[in-house]
């Protein structure tokens, strides 16, 4: 058996993560990585030992030709079934008024711009193998703040706005896709182990959460496994929130 076909010799299914190599996206290489080949577009290659199988693709998701580079390499390797679009930013917590228009911009930029050209390039591919995308989306584009509870030292409005948007984006591209035998779904975490929260605050965060504690990113990985395996035949255009209760709709 080879790094991209199974033990009876057929060809792997491939899986692209962008944002692949830190976080939740690294959370969904891996989880991945027992099913499909993958391949990770981010700008910098994972700082682990990459699981048998997984190809690193420098991507900058705010360039087209970045976009398309990361999906040509994918579809070298075998039909691509699933697509993960993890990458995104954020920003430091400041009062509306002090939000620059640059810094609006680069948030708005990577996160839904980037969503865009990430979708709109690997149409093609997942077209032609009938496959599915999840876009990770926020707790923040639900609720419109960033933490816990809303407060007036800021929202990072750009950033629950893109979030928002993403949700909007998933909406539309199922719409459009569902007569190609394409899923799109969403999934929605809240306030999850990793970079992006301090260590310091999780305890403190911890405390406030319905079940006591923060998510893990791997929870967030099989949440979008799920979402692109042939158990979720028949959701589309859906945003699957995993918050630990913190926002239930």
């Amino acid at each position: 058996m080879s790094e991209t076909s199974n033990s009876n010799g057929t060809a792997r299914p491939v899986a692209i993560v962008t944002g692949g190599s830190s976080n939740i996206g690294w959370a969904c290489v891996r989880r991945f990585a027992a099913t499909h080949t993958v391949v990770i577009g981010d700008l910098k290659p994972p700082t682990e030992p990459v699981p048998e199988g997984v190809r690193f693709v420098a991507t900058d998701i705010t360039d087209e030709r970045a976009c398309a580079g990361m999906v040509e390499l994918a579809m070298a390797l075998g039909p691509v079934h699933a697509v993960v679009h993890s990458a995104a930013i954020t920003a430091p917590v400041l009062p509306f008024e002090k939000v620059s228009a640059d810094e609006w911009r680069r948030v708005i930029e990577v996160n839904l711009t980037g969503a865009f050209l990430v979708a709109q390039a690997v149409l093609p591919a997942l077209r032609q193998a009938r496959g599915a995308m999840v876009m990770i989306s926020s707790r923040a584009g639900r609720t419109g703040y960033t933490a816990l509870s809303p407060t007036a030292a800021g929202t990072k409005p750009h950033y629950s706005a893109s979030k928002a948007a993403v949700l909007s984006l998933v909406k539309s591209l199922a719409v459009e896709l569902a007569a190609d035998g394409v899923r799109v779904n969403a999934v929605v975490p809240g306030s999850i182990e990793g970079t992006m929260i301090p260590r310091e605050r999780w305890p403190e965060m911890a405390a406030r959460i319905p079940l006591g504690r923060l998510g893990s990113p791997e929870e967030i990985a099989e949440a979008a496994w799920f979402l692109c395996s042939p158990e979720a035949a028949y959701i589309t255009g859906h945003a699957l929130d995993v918050n630990g209760g913190t926002w239930m709709n």
